[in-house]
């Protein structure tokens, strides 16, 4: 075989041995057509596992479920935020509330840290704690973080950044969170007469 004819092989097998890694990393999710990120350490704000955040507190395949404005047959003024919270320390920390970069000319919205308990979605009094070098699970149907009172779209495909507050006064900086939608029947957040106390 030609030295010509060698190199062009060469090439045309490289191609093809790059390809499965590059369509994973442009692929959208199944369903709901929102970029698929991959997770490697040169992703902005993902440590060297993955997981997003360079605190005492990283959000491992943490989302946000997007909604439609306010108004409407579909429309929301509520949605929540989902993930594993993992701790890097080697004690105890208590996460008693959260905030992110959403704002608005119609107002800031308003944050709380839920809990489902006999079917119903209410405040989960004194915070999350995450056990030392362990880990919490944020939910549907289970612990999650609220993002009330926000009239406008949350689009898939945006992001936000997430900031986690402790019980010791610290603030846990949590960027480039993804929204994405869920799929139907996973969670169900209408507006309600009374947020901290409705069905899912």
């Amino acid at each position: 075989m030609h030295s010509t004819q060698m190199r062009r092989l060469a090439a045309a097998t490289l191609a093809v041995s790059l390809l499965p890694a590059a369509l994973t990393a442009c692929s959208e999710r199944e369903g709901d057509g929102s970029p698929a990120y991959s997770t490697t350490a040169a992703d902005a704000g993902s440590g060297s596992d993955g997981d997003l955040g360079e605190g005492d507190i990283r959000l491992s395949l943490g989302y946000v479920r997007a909604k439609p404005a306010e108004g409407g047959d579909s429309g929301s003024s509520m949605t929540a935020i989902f993930g594993t919270l993992r701790n890097r320390t080697d004690h105890d920390i208590t996460v008693t509330g959260f905030s992110t970069s959403l704002n608005s000319l119609d107002g800031d919205p308003s944050y709380e840290i839920h809990e489902t308990a006999d079917g119903k979605m209410r405040r989960k009094e004194g915070g999350i704690t995450i056990p030392a070098g362990g880990e919490h699970e944020l939910a549907p149907g289970g612990d999650h973080l609220m993002i009330m009172d926000y009239a406008p779209e949350i689009p898939a495909g945006s992001s936000l950044d997430l900031t986690l507050e402790t019980d010791d006064g610290e603030r846990i900086e949590i960027p480039g969170l993804s929204v994405r939608t869920v799929g139907a029947g996973d969670e169900d957040y209408a507006d309600h007469a009374d947020h901290a106390d409705h069905n899912h």
